[in-house]
């Protein structure tokens, strides 16, 4: 097949939905298909960028209103999206948050090949919320015809698609990781302290602060154990003044780490915390902490409690009860007999989240859609 997919994000910057795309695509073109990646032009080009890159238009940053940042596609000519559709003869585009304005609506509204669309957000409660999903509805009754298949990655992302489009059908496709990258013949221990990470932006929505707060109470009873913090963000400065007034130990940020170094991380910490509070649909790299044998403690938002289920359930607290999240990381970092238990099946558990699994889905997606579309142009001709 000769398959276009769509990033309505800065494809440069880091990101779960550019992470996806681009294994996706590294697969796609593992199994011989034509692959070319759509995304919108950044304002600072890298170099080097890879052939099946194309870019279009351009992007702006954009503050959303469920405090996190975005770098969105801008419009582009639609003389100049007609010739790149003639030039690559797609058979079918995938559009990742195809609602995402605007440069993804302008490639779907151009498009003459089989169209699949994935859902990849959720969005948090509350007024906010609400007048955004009025805003959308009408958005999305524009895009729902021109879209052959729609899927999205967990149940939550696919409730949140059904408040814009009630009558869609909507099929589940995960997020997936690369297993091979994580796995490992045998962990390494680096001696007596234990390792508590968290690998993320630092952003509200995030809720490192309240991880420093639960680890701060732990630290009252065990003095072998630190915090490694990962990541950067715009609330890296309050969080280490934090750490500085209440004089809390041996906690460590790093800034932005490598691909490389987060495996690294994720396969010598004991335990890898993400007390995410909103906004998450998946939860990827949870799937990369079990991976590489490292106990999880998590959020118990909806998207993370769609992917830590049956066992998996140990993991989540609630991370504005300080005392109780505290006795979480406890508990899965020094009772070994539940860390053996929780490590057991999530060995088997991370298995069905392999790509070699979730592209064969979007295969059969792609074939789905093509079948579709024929028929629409069928009926309409």
């Amino acid at each position: 097949m000769r398959i276009g997919i769509v990033c309505p994000y800065n494809y440069f910057r880091p990101g779960g939905v550019q992470f996806c795309i681009r294994d996706i695509a590294h697969y796609l073109e593992e199994r011989g298909h034509y692959v070319r990646v759509i995304v919108p032009k950044p304002r600072i080009v890298p170099k080097d960028i890879d052939k099946n890159v194309l870019l279009v238009g351009g992007s702006t940053e954009f503050n959303t209103p469920f405090a996190t940042k975005a770098d969105l596609g801008i419009s582009t000519s639609n003389e100049k999206i007609d010739a790149l559709f003639a030039e690559h003869k797609f058979d079918v585009v995938h559009f990742h948050e195809p609602g995402i304005p605007v440069l993804s609506a302008q490639l779907i509204s151009r498009s003459i090949a089989a169209n699949v669309g994935t859902m990849h957000a959720t969005l948090p409660e509350g007024v906010v919320t609400k007048s955004f999903e009025k805003l959308m509805i009408p958005f999305a009754k524009y895009l729902e015809p021109k879209i052959d298949i729609i899927t999205a990655v967990s149940s939550v992302a696919k409730t949140t698609a059904l408040l814009y489009s009630p009558q869609a059908t909507i099929q589940i496709v995960p997020n997936g990781i690369q297993l091979s990258h994580y796995a490992i013949k045998k962990r390494r221990h680096m001696g007596p302290q234990k390792t508590i990470c968290f690998i993320g932006r630092l952003e509200k929505r995030k809720g490192v602060r309240y991880l420093i707060d639960a680890y701060a109470e732990l630290r009252k009873t065990h003095h072998n154990v630190r915090l490694v913090i990962a990541g950067d963000g715009r609330l890296r400065k309050s969080l280490e003044a934090r750490v500085e007034k209440y004089d809390i130990p041996d906690v460590e940020f790093r800034g932005f780490i490598s691909e490389q170094e987060k495996i690294d991380l994720l396969q010598t910490a004991d335990l890898y915390c993400s007390p995410a509070l909103y906004g998450e649909s998946f939860g990827m790299v949870l799937l990369e902490a079990m991976a590489a044998g490292c106990v999880v403690v998590a959020g118990n938002n909806p998207g993370y409690a769609s992917v830590l289920q049956e066992r998996g359930r140990l993991s989540l607290v609630n991370p504005l009860s300080t005392i109780d999240f505290s006795q979480r990381l406890e508990l899965l970092l020094y009772d070994q007999d539940v860390r053996d238990i929780w490590l057991s099946w999530a060995n088997k558990y991370v298995i069905q989240f392999d790509y070699s699994h979730v592209v064969d889905a979007y295969e059969a997606a792609y074939r789905d859609a093509i079948k579709a579309s024929a028929k629409k142009r069928k009926q309409t001709s």
